[in-house]
Order: structure tokens, then C-alpha cells, then sequence
């Protein structure tokens, strides 16, 4: 705020030297009261920036506002028309099955008019009811005093039919209905029904399903050029824990556990195996990660199985002396390793993550996306930051572009140009930008696992489709909180498992239940499908 100003005029006569001195004073200090009131102005706008920047940093305002990444949908790609994809509405009225035929006469016809046929009119109705059979075994006694009884048909087990049983399995894990909700259902349908009864139907009675999920697992990762991984908080019996998905484009295996180490993601592909093995591919990874000679010297390689069970394995390191946590994580990780690669894992196989430390394994690719997060946290302190930040956000855009368009036709000869190009723009440095310049080396220090996709053009270019799959166990943790007994545990990841492999293989997961709980054969096989469709869709060779 600036103070009043001096008179414009002052008589000469009280013009004496003390006055023109303290004049000159008053001007000065004014002058630097206006200087000041300048930098205070300028320091306010300094400040609110800072602290804005602070509260971003700290996350004081809650969840950070990022906007969603627009790396699949750029402000440089155009809209073609106005229809989203998928839009174009079909017939509403398929080839439906014809169930029952009732004819409907007019309520009067007049005198001399004549009939001209029927005019079909149809109406898909659902009959929900309670149906009990009762089962009347013929007993005989033989001459021997025998007794002989006929026998219940194989999909009769228990008191609750086949059909009741899917019910209850599909609004759990389908339609993520509580226990409690399904028991009042049942109730409301006539079906006499206790509460354990349908917790005891819903956990434990499923090994059909749980040995099926875990040949899902292993055909999965058999036959995968590549997978995609991911994992998310599932707490259990009130202790945090993890869920881990494991999947493609043709099955998802879930699993969960009370950590995420490497250790803990090494034994879910693995699984249902518990055997250790230090082969030729376990002998590289304690090489590559630096154990210790004298540890290393201990241990003899082959394709030996050299226990079974995780006590025997504390066991075999003990008597060999190798008791210092490093070495003894270390070790365990290769051996998993070998036992995954011994069971029929391709030490080749991708795995495409989010950069995670424990999915850093085989042959790693990154995702795209999160990589891209690093620059979309970027807000920039002055306007040349703003703009350095903005025009590398629309290079990054393109290049991932031309990647889309890459996969479509991939050749041999674009290779070098796509390296080339990622060096130009991910190799620059900013001299006033040093948030930048740190974002730009995490990209070219990634480099290779971001650019698998010229090697494979199969593999996708970000987890969106993994983030997809480990979502359903996210949604399910906010409407029932954590599970609490280790079966509810398995069943849930087995089921999620078996409703995504299901819809990834176009199947109905309904059919599905009934078809396994009925004995039939309407849907196959799930891992028998998963090998014949992996057959078909094996990499094709790049063209030159």
C-alpha cells in the first residue's frame, strides 16, 4: 500500500535546509516502501505456489487430483464421428427358445369375418420356485442278510440340489451378494435353509472347482507367450494381507497371501507344487544378484529335486550353513525359480507389470501408463517448466501412437527407428527443470522393458487389463471388509479365478457351475480350452 504524497509545491521561504533534507528523506524511504510493496506482492504469489505445491506433495488435500492418463485416448487423435464404439444397437430379439405356445382368442369376433392366422407375440418370463424331491431308495435284503439300497444319482450330493447349489455359488461370486442376503433370499423361496448350512455350501464342498483352477494356472502358464500381473491390499482375519492376479487375455488365477515378496509371488506360479529345485537357470540368478562366493560355494546345481515342503527347505539350508537372512532369501528365491522353470514355466515368458519389484522376473516389460505418471505429476514452477513439461507430454503421446499403429503391422526395418526415436525424446535434458530431467531417466534407465512390444507385437502396451482383473477382489473388499476363515479365503480367489477365465473364454459362468455340479459336459474343460486356444494364436514372426 503506498503512503500519502508530498505537496506538489512548497514556498520558498520555508524552504530552509532542514526542510530540503528531510524532503529528500521522505522520498527516498517512499520509494523504497514501493520497491518493497512490489516484492511482497510478487513473494504472496511465491508463497501460495509453494505451499499448493506442498499440499500436492504431502497429500494434505486427500487423494491427488491426476486426471485419468490419456495415453490411449490423445487430444491428438480424432474422433471419427460423434458413437462411441460399441453403439449400434442389435436386435433385441434373437433366436429365442420357444418354451410353451398359448393361443388367444379375441374376446368377440363379428358374424362373417375370417381367421388369418396368428401373430406371434413373444415374452421371456423366469420361474423361481422351491422344488423338493424326495428320493425313494428301494432297499432289498439278500438270502445272506445283504442289504441293497439304490443309489442317488452322482449330482445329488447332500440335501440341496445341483441347480440350488449354483444358485448360491453364482449370487455370491457373480453378483457379490453376502451370505447373510442369499440366506434370506432362500428363505423367501421356500427353501428351508440354515444360515451354516449356506456358509458351510459356499466355502468348503468346491475341491471340483479349486483342482480345475489350479490346472487353469498351470495351462495358462504353459502354453503364455506372456503374462500380466498385479496385486492389491485383502486383509485377512484382521491381519493386512495381499491378492495377487496372475493372467492374459485367456485365463486369471488369483491368489492370496500374507505378503508380497518375491518369495510369496515365486510360489503362486509355482503352485499346487511345494518341491525346490538349483538348476542351471537358479545358478544365473544368484549370480546376477550377487551372492555372496563363500554361500555359493556351498551349493551343487542340477535338475535334482532336492526337497519337498517349506520345513524340509529351512532343513537343507541349515545343514548347509547358509542362515544369513540375504543368503537365505536369496537361495529360496532361486530355487523357486528353478522349480517354476522345472515345471514347465519358459524361462522366456513375459511377465508385464507396473514396475513392482517383486514381478521383476523371466523377461520383464513395464507399463506404459504408470511410467507416464511420473510426468503427468509434473506441475512446474515457472512458465518455461510449464511448456518444457507440456510439449514432452505430446512427444511421449506420439510415440506411444505410432506404437498402437506398430503392433498392427509389425516389421523387422522399423526397429532401429523406434530406438532411435526413443533416444531422442527420453534422452533430453532440461537445464531449469530438474523434476523433469528425473522423470526422463527413469525412462531411459527402462528403456528395454518398455520397448518389448517391438520384439513381441503381441504384448499390450499397459495392465489395464490386469488392473481390470484385480479389481473384482477390490470391489469385494468394500462390500464384505476381510475374510475370515482360510477356506472363505481360497474359495473366493478360486471363483473369481474360474468367473474371469470363464468371460475371457466366452463362456457363461452360470452354464459353467451348473454344467460342473451336474456332471455334464456343456462347457469343457477350462484348461484343455486354454491350450488349444493358445495353440492358435502363437506369435507370428516379424516381417521384413
Amino acid at each position: 500500500m503506498k503512503g500519502p504524497k508530498l505537496p506538489k509545491e512548497i514556498a520558498p521561504e520555508d524552504r530552509t535546509p532542514l526542510v530540503e533534507w528531510l524532503l529528500s528523506v521522505i522520498e527516498y524511504q517512499q520509494s523504497i516502501i514501493e520497491e518493497q510493496s512490489q516484492q511482497i506482492e510478487q513473494l504472496k504469489g511465491r508463497v501460495e505456489q509453494v505451499e499448493e505445491a506442498l499440499k500436492k506433495a504431502k497429500k494434505l488435500t486427500g487423494k491427488p487430483q491426476l486426471k485419468a492418463s490419456q495415453l490411449e485416448h490423445p487430444p491428438l487423435a480424432q474422433k471419427r464421428d460423434g458413437k462411441r464404439p460399441g453403439s449400434a444397437k442389435g436386435s433385441k430379439k434373437l433366436m429365442l427358445k420357444i418354451d410353451e405356445e398359448r393361443i388367444i382368442e379375441p374376446e368377440s369376433v363379428p358374424l362373417g369375418a375370417t381367421f388369418n392366422g396368428y401373430r406371434d407375440y413373444d415374452v421371456q418370463e423366469l420361474f423361481i420356485k422351491a422344488h423338493t424331491i424326495r428320493f425313494k431308495l428301494a432297499e432289498y435284503v439278500s438270502v445272506e442278510g445283504r442289504t441293497i439300497v439304490g443309489q442317488l444319482p452322482a449330482d445329488y450330493v447332500g440335501h440341496y440340489g445341483p441347480t440350488l447349489k449354483a444358485f448360491m455359488l453364482y449370487q455370491h461370486h457373480q453378483c457379490r451378494v453376502p451370505q447373510h442376503l442369499i440366506h434370506e433370499q432362500l428363505q423367501a423361496f421356500d427353501i428351508e435353509i440354515s444360515k451354516g448350512q449356506v456358509n458351510r455350501l459356499l466355502m468348503s464342498e468346491n475341491s471340483l472347482f479349486h483342482r480345475e483352477q489350479d490346472e487353469v494356472l498351470r495351462a495358462g502358464l504353459e502354453s503364455a507367450a506372456y503374462v500380466h500381473t498385479d496385486d492389491t491390499g485383502a486383509r485377512h482375519q484382521g491381519r493386512n494381507g495381499y491378492c495377487t492376479v496372475v493372467g492374459n487375455e485367456l485365463f486369471a488365477y488369483f491368489r492370496s497371501c500374507d505378503s508380497k515378496s518375491r518369495q510369496s509371488y515365486l510360489r503362486l506360479l509355482r503352485h499346487p507344487f511345494e518341491d525346490y529345485v538349483l538348476n542351471d537357470y537358479a545358478q544365473a540368478y544368484l549370480v546376477q544378484h550377487g551372492l555372496a562366493p563363500c554361500h555359493l560355494a556351498k551349493l551343487s546345481f542340477s535338475s535334482q529335486v532336492l526337497c519337498q515342503g517349506e520345513s524340509a527347505w529351512q532343513g537343507y539350508l541349515e545343514r548347509l550353513d547358509i542362515v544369513t537372512p540375504l543368503a537365505v532369501r536369496l537361495v529360496t528365491e532361486a530355487a523357486l525359480l528353478g522349480s517354476v522353470i522345472a515345471h514347465g514355466v519358459s524361462p522366456e515368458l513375459i511377465i508385464l507389470s507396473d514396475g513392482a519389484p517383486q514381478f521383476v522376473l523371466f523377461v520383464h516389460a513395464l507399463c506404459w501408463i504408470h511410467m507416464e505418471r511420473g510426468l503427468r505429476k509434473l506441475s512446474g514452477e515457472t512458465p518455461e517448466q510449464l511448456k518444457e513439461i507440456e510439449t514432452l507430454r505430446y512427444q511421449l503421446w506420439a510415440y506411444y501412437q505410432a506404437l498402437k499403429f506398430y503392433r498392427q503391422a509389425p516389421t523387422e526395418q522399423d526397429i532401429p527407428a523406434f530406438n532411435r526415436c526413443f533416444d531422442a525424446i527420453f534422452a533430453q535434458t532440461f537445464e531449469d527443470n530438474p523434476p523433469l530431467n528425473a522423470v526422463l531417466k527413469q525412462f531411459t534407465l527402462h528403456k528395454a522393458d518398455l520397448l518389448r512390444v517391438l520384439e513381441m507385437p503381441t504384448l499390450p502396451l499397459h495392465t489395464n487389463a490386469a488392473e481390470s482383473d484385480i479389481r473384482e477382489v477390490v470391489t469385494r473388499r468394500k462390500i464384505s471388509g476381510t475374510t475370515r476363515h482360510d477356506l472363505g479365503r481360497k474359495a473366493r480367489d478360486t471363483f473369481i479365478g474360474l468367473q474371469k477365465t470363464c468371460r475371457k473364454l466366452d463362456f457363461s459362468f452360470w452354464q459353467y457351475l451348473t454344467s460342473r455340479l451336474k456332471h455334464k459336459n456343456d462347457i469343457p474343460y477350462l484348461p484343455d480350452v486354454i491350450r488349444q486356444r493358445a495353440a492358435k494364436t502363437i506369435a507370428q514372426p516379424l516381417t521384413t
